[in-house]
């Protein structure tokens, strides 16, 4: 029995680095976990390594309407979303107040 097993965790910039790290350790700890993702090969390798309980999904975190889909993707998926890990770093040279949604 792993401690996050029953969990449905959607992880943001998960194909490659410290989000790669947090899938498989989710994964190997019971949860189902969605690859969110603008590099599709490498989010769909990983997937493809890590079995049925781990699905990708290309998501650009930037984009508000995408992050309707992927918690529906997640949803129909593995069930709804109880873990989400906000991992996908977006650089924008200015002050936050200056930034749109």
């Amino acid at each position: 029995m792993g401690r996050l097993d029953g969990k449905v965790a959607i992880v943001t910039g998960g194909a490659r680095g410290q989000g790669e790290a947090e899938v498989r350790l989710f994964a190997a700890e019971g949860a189902k976990v969605v690859v969110s993702d603008v590099r599709a090969d490498l989010g769909q390798a990983l997937a493809d390594e890590l079995g049925g309980d781990v699905a990708f999904f290309r998501h650009d975190v930037s984009q508000e309407e995408e992050w309707d889909a992927v918690v529906a993707f997640a949803t129909e998926r593995f069930g709804p979303p109880t873990v989400l890990v906000n991992n996908a770093g977006i650089a924008y040279g200015a002050p936050i107040a200056q930034h749109s949604l």
